[in-house]
């Protein structure tokens, strides 16, 4: 039993803010994508990342098969983009991936038009756990969107931007 309530560890870790990302796998017409701030980086030589999905998620299933995925950095006008792939808006019959314009990446991943960044990625490494896998993802090409774009965040249960002070 854990001592950590699962509404606790949401409280505590909705504090943290988050970039919002879609991760994204494909091969041909199937394709499958979730919202996720679970996404960091680990290393810059060789270039990679940390992407965290559910097992029982289609996402998890396609990436297995294909071993590549994108990692789209969303942008603050994004949002509804962020909300359909988490399930929040929409039909839950209609495809998320009829919301902005995708593309394939060098991989076979659908990637993102219009998004800060989007990472298309070969998935080197899984560590599969109890209800997540850790991907251990090497970065094949990256995509810089538009430089005036801000990032769309994830804090206290709501999609925003960064305001700065200075």
């Amino acid at each position: 039993m854990h001592s950590i309530s699962v509404d606790l560890f949401k409280k505590g870790l909705s504090k943290l803010a988050g970039a919002v990302t879609i991760v994204a796998a494909g091969n041909g017409q199937e394709r499958m994508g979730l919202t996720a701030t679970s996404v960091c980086s680990l290393s810059a030589e060789p270039p990679r990342i940390l992407a965290c999905v559910n097992l029982k998620g289609q996402t998890f299933a396609t990436t297995a098969a294909t071993r590549s995925v994108s990692v789209n950095i969303l942008a603050e006008n994004q949002k509804q983009v962020a909300q359909r792939f988490a399930g929040l808006w929409g039909d839950e019959q209609s495809d998320p991936f009829e919301i902005g314009e995708w593309t394939t990446g060098t991989t076979g991943a659908p990637v993102l038009t219009g998004a800060v960044a989007s990472l298309d990625c070969k998935v080197d490494e899984m560590l599969v756990l109890q209800t997540h896998a850790i991907l251990i993802c090497e970065i094949k090409h990256i995509e810089i969107g538009d430089p005036a774009l801000t990032s769309l965040l994830y804090l206290n249960g709501e999609f925003g931007k960064f305001e700065s002070t200075e």
